[in-house]
């Protein structure tokens, strides 16, 4: 059963995508008669995301290059760039404009037009050569429930390069939302880039109104969630069905590349019925759903043996291109299935899986796993495949089953070292790791391991405290207070949102559970906030039939000592007095359907399947907007230097 929580109300999301395709098409129109499409290769995930090339087709693209191959010599009338804009890649489309001089050509930069572009073209001498646009690609509506706002690595441009200029696009993209929807009667959040993002979003607010506009009556406010507040969630091992799709194979572009060398391709968007039923279930629960799945089908295909008239048959006719569709994607899922079960089963995993249980559970690591974690790195392959990771430079995809000793996979547990282990982690530990990831990876990922440090994942015990361009998130010292406070680790997670680490809750998902007031949050073995959640308290057995209500129910009133252990400013901010807070909700009689959780920085697709669980079990609809769907490789690869 998906998990969405549509049924709980709330904004159609896929409304964006059609102002997006309106957006798309009435830039192609500017070029009358055939014309070809020069797409930067980042963008097209989200394009397809957006329109199919049939539509393309209707408006004239009779044909798609990719940026860095080019239209070559192709014949084109006219030629539209869809482009990022990084300078290289500008002077990538000067080039090519230049080669085609004579044809009517146009720019558009996403997701803004800029001065630096306009710039960098002018320096190119064919500004006044081409049409320079923008094409407002921040808000792709990738499910019902999930929006991108299409700053992919803005972690590492926060932390490392202080680059702050993502911010300015995502709020661009929440004020598309609250274009449609109204604004957000409650800015609520945690991190520092978060408070920053909500300053932005008044800021725009009080440009755009003066201060006014009407609020929200589908969403009861915007949860803002810096990725520093929580480090250790995409470092863990996702066992969600989709979440192991994205740790074994990588999704790109709404599809999974399998096969030697990734030449076959899965479609995993919202619109395959059969993935949407399983994406968010837990792996041990994917095989009985596509059994029964297989079975209904078999079921509906054997009806026809009793159909007797002319309309049963005609009935049973018009189904069948749906059932053949169903069919299809069964088999593709069931191979999938496969495919992730041979790797759940190698020894290897299961020795990670429980390095990863142990570091968060507040334990140390026995002799037998700290022999693993210096077999990885003995054993490190500089030109290992990488799951999840866009890159030219990647080696065709291996056998599933196999696991290859990667630079990501192996600092993915290093930084959890060293985040849980705080003061316990060694000099002498850390030097060794140094000097085997050098020798091992060569001599440059030395700037790795400082960005690494710079960003809070893996500082070294006696790390200088030296001013640097771009706040880094404090060390996690107070994981374990955290832990305990926040019932992170569930012994039993049937009915809990831990199911989707296996026992673990992603911190950021119980910080909503703390705004919502659930008292999942409360640790049966401490009475410490009780007081707090005594309103609400029922039993676990009676969970389903007295929900908790869901959304901002209160703030973060009583949690001031546990938010202080978790690096970042907390914030909660009202765009609307409390008169008109109350007089809103008195209109409509309820509470708003929706929140809307926001990730700065990115979010796992485990952490989408928890918040979708908690929508369940809330009767309320959680509504994810995040920079990116990451994995642990993803959320390391910009910061790995790659010579």
């Amino acid at each position: 059963m998906s998990l969405d929580g549509t049924a709980t109300g709330g904004p159609k999301l896929l409304q964006l995508k059609g102002l997006l395709r309106a957006e798309l098409i009435a830039i192609l129109d500017t070029i009358r008669g055939a014309k070809a499409l020069v797409l930067d290769r980042d963008l097209s995930g989200a394009l397809s995301a957006v329109v199919e090339f049939a539509v393309l087709k209707e408006h004239g693209v009779e044909k798609i290059f990719l940026l860095e191959t080019g239209v070559g010599d192709a014949p084109v009338q006219g030629v539209v760039y869809l482009v990022q804009g990084q300078v290289g890649k500008l002077r990538a489309v000067a080039a090519q404009v230049r080669a085609l001089s004579g044809t009517e050509q146009a720019v558009q930069v996403v997701p803004r037009r800029t001065l630096l572009s306009e710039r960098v073209l002018e320096e190119e001498g064919v500004l006044g050569d081409v049409r320079l646009g923008e094409f407002r690609l921040d808000a792709v509506p990738l499910a019902e429930d999930v929006v991108s706002l299409e700053q992919p690595g803005l972690f590492k441009a926060l932390y490392v390069d202080g680059d702050f200029s993502g911010i300015a696009g995502i709020a661009r993209g929440l004020m598309r939302l609250q274009g449609l929807w109204g604004f957000f009667p409650r800015l609520v959040g945690k991190g520092d880039y978060a408070q920053v993002l909500a300053q932005s979003l008044k800021r725009l607010r009080a440009e755009a109104t003066g201060g006014a506009g009407a609020m929200s009556s589908m969403f009861d406010a915007a949860v803002l969630l810096d990725r520093a507040a929580d480090l250790t969630t995409p470092l863990l091992t996702q066992l969600t069905y989709e979440g192991l799709l994205s740790e074994v194979f990588g999704i790109a572009g709404g599809a999974v590349a399998t096969g030697e060398g990734g030449r076959s391709r899965v479609s995993v968007r919202g619109d395959d019925a059969v993935y949407t039923a399983i994406r968010d279930a837990g792996f041990a629960d994917v095989g009985a759903a596509l059994s029964a799945m297989t079975q209904q089908l078999q079921t509906t295909y054997e009806s026809r043996h009793s159909a007797r008239t002319v309309q049963e048959i005609r009935r049973f006719v018009g189904r069948l291109g749906g059932l053949q569709a169903e069919h299809q994607a069964l088999k593709a899922h069931v191979a999938l299935a496969e495919a992730v079960q041979k790797r759940t089963q190698t020894d290897d995993f299961a020795a990670t899986l429980e390095i990863e249980q142990t570091l968060v559970g507040g334990d140390d690591l026995h002799a037998g796993q700290r022999a693993h974690i210096e077999r990885m790195l003995a054993l490190g392959d500089p030109h290992a495949h990488v799951p999840g990771v866009s890159s030219e430079r990647q080696a065709p995809a291996p056998a599933p089953a196999a696991a290859p000793n990667s630079l990501h996979k192996i600092l993915r547990l290093l930084c959890l070292c060293a985040l849980w282990r705080g003061a316990a982690l060694k000099q002498k530990q850390y030097d060794a790791w140094y000097d085997e990831i050098t020798a091992a990876f060569g001599h440059h990922h030395a700037i790795t391991l400082a960005n690494l440090a710079r960003a809070g994942l893996l500082a070294p015990p006696a790390r200088s405290s030296g001013a640097a361009s771009a706040p880094a998130p404090a060390p996690a010292s107070g994981l374990g207070f955290v832990r305990r406070a926040l019932n992170l680790v569930v012994a039993d997670d049937a009915d809990d949102v831990a199911y989707a680490y296996a026992g673990y809750v992603p911190l950021l998902v119980r910080l909503v559970q703390v705004l919502a007031q659930d008292p999942a949050v409360h640790s049966p073995a401490s009475s410490r906030y009780a007081a707090l959640l005594r309103p609400l308290e029922r039993t676990r057995s009676s969970r389903e039939t007295q929900q908790p209500g869901g959304g901002v129910r209160g703030g973060w009133a009583g949690w001031e000592d546990v938010l202080a252990a978790v690096p970042g400013a907390s914030f909660d901010e009202p765009q609307a007095p409390p008169s008109a807070l109350g007089r809103s909700e008195r209109a409509l009689g309820e509470k708003p359907p929706a929140t809307l959780v926001v990730f700065v920085g990115g979010c796992t697709s485990a952490e989408i399947s928890a918040l979708r669980r908690l929508s369940q079990l809330h009767g309320h609809r959680y509504v994810v907007a995040t920079t990116e769907v990451l994995n642990g490789n993803a959320l390391l690869d910009p910061l790995i230097h790659h010579k």
